[in-house]
């Protein structure tokens, strides 16, 4: 029982299989629809759903010996601290100043998360991201968030 409550394969099942269920229960308010025709609600359920059976893998292999279980150790506060943060940013920043401002923070501010980032390497990976995002979730999905703020 010891090697199960230090591996980390476990916690990481429980984080999966919490999140999976926290989406599907905010998701339940949201029609389906079907996979022709798919509903508000149908991605958020199937994104969920796929963490709850992951999560639940990953925790009966971890109960069942079969992973190289390890301590989890020192948490990294700093990365934490910085990714979450980031995600904040992203949804305080994205209604204003558009969706590239918003990209661009979420990405520079979780990149400082690591304490042997190089900067210059940050700024080129923030561009490159943010350009390949904008194709994607703007462009291509034609999600409905202003790019810039006068857009």
């Amino acid at each position: 029982m010891d090697r199960i409550i230090k591996g980390s394969d476990f916690w990481a099942g429980v984080l999966f299989v919490t999140f999976g269920l926290a989406g599907l229960w905010f998701g339940l308010g949201y029609p389906f629809g079907t996979t022709a025709q798919m509903g508000p609600g149908y991605f958020p359920r199937v994104i969920s759903s796929a963490l709850v059976l992951i999560g639940v893998a990953i925790v009966v292999r971890a109960v069942r010996g079969t992973t190289d279980a390890e301590p989890i150790g020192i948490w990294p506060i700093r990365a934490i601290v910085m990714v979450l943060g980031g995600m904040v940013i992203f949804g305080l920043v994205a209604p204003h100043l558009g969706f590239v401002a918003a990209a661009a923070a979420i990405t520079a501010i979780a990149g400082l998360a690591s304490s042997e980032v190089r900067i210059g390497e940050l700024l080129v990976f923030t561009v490159l991201l943010v350009i390949a995002v904008t194709a994607v979730f703007i462009y291509g999905l034609r999600l409905n968030i202003p790019v810039f703020p006068w857009g």
